[in-house]
């Protein structure tokens, strides 16, 4: 259990007194030494402003680490606005790293939480049940918390999640501002642990989030007398650099605002000198369902999408100082978690050996609901090309060519979804199998086949290639036709055949939010057109350098995911399904039909400084069997005139009650 908050900042005992209101910054300036919470001091200095303001030292340890200056009244000109942060658009979904059984936490709960107790409280996942997973705090550990609420991602104004709390004074007389931000630590640390936080790190520490400063605000100190509660929307919140929880947080008495901090957070911190590189089985608290170790955990994974490259992959191994290194996508689009089995010797290859990763699917997953409820093409592939290429990372790819920019790229593959299967809220098991590894001047191909599994019952299965490339053997990529501009279907013929925009009312796709490629396309349909005279789409649209996929694919090194132009190329086959008459509009969409082979190849990526996508499909195959019907289409995506992915076999089925046109 890590040291917890003291009870509160102590402030001066010389304090010479309270200052009416009081809007200030705290600004953590300089620190020698790893600061906890417990080791801090606030002291009140009067300042040249007047009779009514003061500047706060704070130090740790005898040590000035911050410096707090403040008025009496927001009229002064000195006093900064208060900074205002807007709800994001898309908010990160933060997936807990353990499922507590318990969201509200009374008095008794977090005395217990106080000796370490953490999975007496939580539930099992939290650690071995009544024995601390860290050393136990001070006995003044969330003493200022009487009764807490807990929600995750989702939730608050923020998506982020929220605390909600009563405090416990001991005294009658007015709080001061340095009891609330201890309040507030307290209560964020209590988040940490609640979010399965500590369980990532070797004898994990609290400390103070001196990312960015801590803006104060106290409406009136003769308000901050009486019984006070706390409301923490949650801004941000974290594994990079390690476990954070940053909130903006109110304090009320009742009937209104009487206080509130701006970016209060609190960092967990393993001790001075410990390796966090994977590999360490004892390191972390960290277990699987059989309370076994992992290899490498969620820290690891989040280091290795945005954060230090020795972290995910160890300090011994990692000897490369080039920006552009093979990394995991980030934030929503990371989808994988734990690697259980520990790889061969490093730069060791040898074929036919297996590894087991996992990913936890959240219960409200952003891919499952923009994509009217089922998992799209995007995850299955992400999910899984993402443990091969975490896979053959860890054995050593990643660190090949060490002096020189060095990038991952799919490069093609085929895949069958077996059985469908509700993922919400289960754990995915991965195991990739290395089939082949080829080194190449200036570059290394690696062969996976992988099967992903719930509950032990394997539901989808494919191989793959990955290329780990150096800088000039990724340019040499010239798309899938020498080189050569060739255009679309639709663009080659004479005469031209008459093609229409989807119409809105059969032709859209269900998808939504990032998953809804074809909202901002322009659109030709040739109804009894394609290669094989069943059905054409055609669609372009511009690329925006601010495209979601950009931010988080991957970093240092943005792409459009591949996997983003299969899951167009699904959803433009679908579009013809029901602009041709294949299905019904008020029908549910189709899905993909089990068994069928999906296959793959890309020959260059899409980067935000190009300009425009072009993909088409074709209808291929309409076949009705007693099941229902199914179609079968093929495609491919343009950039910039240049054919870069090709996609055979998109295949799905339309139930039987559908009502369709004659096509048998």
């Amino acid at each position: 259990m890590p040291p917890s908050p003291a009870a509160s900042l102590s402030a001066s005992t010389s304090e010479p007194f309270h200052p009416r209101a009081l809007r200030a910054a705290l600004t953590w300036r300089r620190a020698t030494r790893p600061i906890t919470l417990s080791g801090l001091s606030v002291a009140a200095i009067p300042s040249q402003g007047g009779p009514d303001s003061c500047a706060w030292e704070v130090r740790h340890d005898g040590l000035t680490v911050a410096e707090v200056s403040g008025t009496s009244g927001f009229a002064a000109s000195s006093v900064t606005p208060w900074p205002e942060r807007q709800p994001p658009a898309q908010p990160r979904q933060f997936r807990a790293l353990a499922q507590a059984v318990r969201h509200r936490l009374r008095r008794g709960d977090l005395a217990r939480l106080a000796t370490g107790d953490i999975a007496g409280v939580l539930g099992a996942p939290f650690g071995p049940g009544g024995t601390p997973t860290a050393p136990a705090p001070a006995a003044e550990a969330f003493t200022l918390l009487e009764d807490i609420v807990l929600t995750g991602a989702g939730n608050g104004r923020h998506g982020q999640g929220r605390v909600t709390a009563t405090l416990r004074r001991g005294t009658s007389g007015p709080a001061a501002w340095p009891e609330l931000l201890s309040a507030a630590w307290q209560a964020l640390h209590v988040h940490a642990l609640h979010q399965g936080m500590h369980l990532v790190l070797p004898d994990p520490r609290p400390e103070p989030w001196t990312e960015e400063p801590v803006h104060i605000d106290v409406r009136d100190v003769a308000h901050l007398s009486g019984p006070l509660t706390m409301q923490a929307e949650i801004a941000s919140i974290g594994l990079v650099p390690r476990p954070h929880v940053v909130a903006d947080i109110a304090f009320g008495d009742g009937r209104t605002t009487v206080a509130r901090l701006h970016s209060v957070g609190l960092v967990l911190r393993e001790p001075p000198g410990r390796d966090l590189g994977p590999g360490d089985r004892d390191a972390a608290p960290r277990r699987t369902k059989n309370s076994g170790s992992f290899f490498a955990h969620e820290l690891h994974m989040a280091h290795a999408a945005e954060g230090d490259l020795r972290v995910a992959h160890g300090t011994a191994r990692h000897r490369s100082t080039r920006l552009v290194r093979p990394r995991l996508p980030r934030g929503d689009l990371l989808m994988v978690d734990r690697m259980v089995d520990s790889p061969a010797e490093h730069g060791q290859y040898p074929t036919g050996s297996s590894y087991v990763t996992e990913y936890d699917v959240p219960t409200s997953p952003w891919y499952i609901a923009e994509n009217a409820g089922s998992a799209p093409h995007l995850f299955l592939l992400e999910t899984s090309l993402q443990a091969a290429a975490f896979v053959g990372a860890s054995l050593g790819a990643c660190m090949e060519y060490p002096d020189h920019d060095l990038t991952v790229r799919n490069l093609e593959g085929c895949s069958r979804l077996l059985r469908a299967v509700d993922l919400r809220g289960r754990t995915i098991r991965q195991r990739t199998t290395l089939l082949a590894h080829t080194p190449l001047p200036g570059a290394t191909l690696q062969r996976y086949g992988y099967e992903l599994a719930v509950a032990g019952e394997t539901f989808y299965t494919g191989e793959a290639v990955h290329g780990f490339f150096t800088e000039p053997v990724l340019a040499r990529q010239q798309g899938l036709d020498g080189g050569r501009l060739v255009p679309p279907w639709l663009k080659l013929q004479t005469p031209q055949p008459v093609a229409r925009p989807l119409d809105p009312a059969t032709g859209c796709s269900a998808a939504s939010g990032r998953l809804a490629f074809l909202a901002r396309a322009t659109t030709e349909f040739v109804e009894n057109g394609g290669r094989y005279g069943l059905g054409y789409l055609l669609c372009e649209m511009p690329i925006d350098p601010a495209d979601w996929f950009f931010d988080q694919h991957f970093l240092h090194d943005p792409v459009m995911p591949g996997s983003c132009g299969v899951e167009l190329l699904v959803q433009m086959t679908r579009a013809c399904v029901r602009s041709a008459g294949l299905i019904a509009t008020h029908e549910p969409q189709p899905q993909p039909l089990l068994g069928a082979e999906l296959r793959w190849t890309y020959r260059g990526q899409i980067q935000p400084h190009h300009q425009r996508i072009q993909a088409e499909v074709h209808v291929r195959e309409v076949v009705d069997e007693a099941s229902g019907r199914a179609v079968t289409a093929e495609g491919s995506v343009w950039r910039d005139g240049l054919r870069i992915y090709a996609v055979d076999n998109i295949a799905l089925h339309v139930p039987a009650l559908s009502s369709a046109r004659g096509t048998s």
